[in-house]
């Protein structure tokens, strides 16, 4: 049981939960969509979604002298070279998929790499922090519709909702990683929304973004109700 835990936080400290939850994710919006993703779109998104989420853990990891706090980083740490020759693998990888991707969805995947990059830019060289975590979430949901939105144009209403959806969860999600993280990232001299705004504020934000959430499936049904009776 144990060798399995062990395998098992080793998969999440890769990321690997993640890239897998886009990915599916990814397919499911754009059945709901109706958009035939083709086979690269998918693959690239993974590809993305390790890259960007181990990037940020090697850099937060070997930010210090001394040993991680968080056993993610200290992780990412200890076998940062092995890590790092994988990551210029998947980065090769992911280079070479750009090549079958669709015109319109490279397009828009050009201009969130650029958001990407400018993220990594702010925090590495400028030392910048500007809401990191909603930051995440608002690109990591642009990622998984991306496919949809750059081959379908005529987007139901649904489908919007269910996009700032997504941001408002991924958003709850990482606030919720820096609140229980707070005490690590205060140690290891990190950043995070937590540390920048307080705990006390931390969970007021929470809050309205559950308030904010709950609105918004709301809507879905209210849009759902008058479309049954009034269409």
């Amino acid at each position: 049981m144990s060798v399995f835990k062990s395998i098992l936080s080793v998969l999440r400290w890769l990321s690997l939960d993640v890239v897998a939850g886009g990915v599916i994710f990814s397919l499911a919006i754009g059945k709901v969509a109706n958009a035939d993703l083709h086979w690269s779109i998918p693959t690239a998104l993974g590809c993305c979604i390790w890259l960007i989420y181990t990037l940020d853990h090697l850099i937060d990891g070997n930010s210090s002298e001394r040993d991680p706090s968080m056993k993610r980083h200290a992780f990412h740490k200890k076998f940062r070279k092995p890590i790092f020759i994988v990551f210029v693998l998947v980065a090769c990888f992911g280079l070479r998929i750009l090549f079958f991707l669709p015109y319109q969805t490279l397009i828009f995947g050009c201009v969130l790499l650029g958001l990407v990059g400018l993220y990594f830019l702010s925090i590495w060289l400028f030392k910048i922090y500007f809401a990191k975590e909603i930051f995440i979430a608002v690109l990591y949901s642009c990622g998984v519709f991306l496919g949809s939105f750059s081959l379908n144009s005529d987007m139901d209403l649904v489908i919007y909702l269910l996009f700032i959806q997504t941001v408002l969860m991924a958003s709850i999600n990482l606030l919720l990683f820096s609140f229980y993280e707070v005490a690590h990232d205060t140690q290891d001299g990190h950043r995070s929304w937590a540390t920048h705004f307080g705990v006390v504020k931390t969970l007021n934000h929470l809050l309205l973004l559950l308030v904010l959430l709950g609105v918004s499936f709301g809507a879905v049904f209210f849009l759902a109700y008058l479309r049954t009776n009034f269409c």
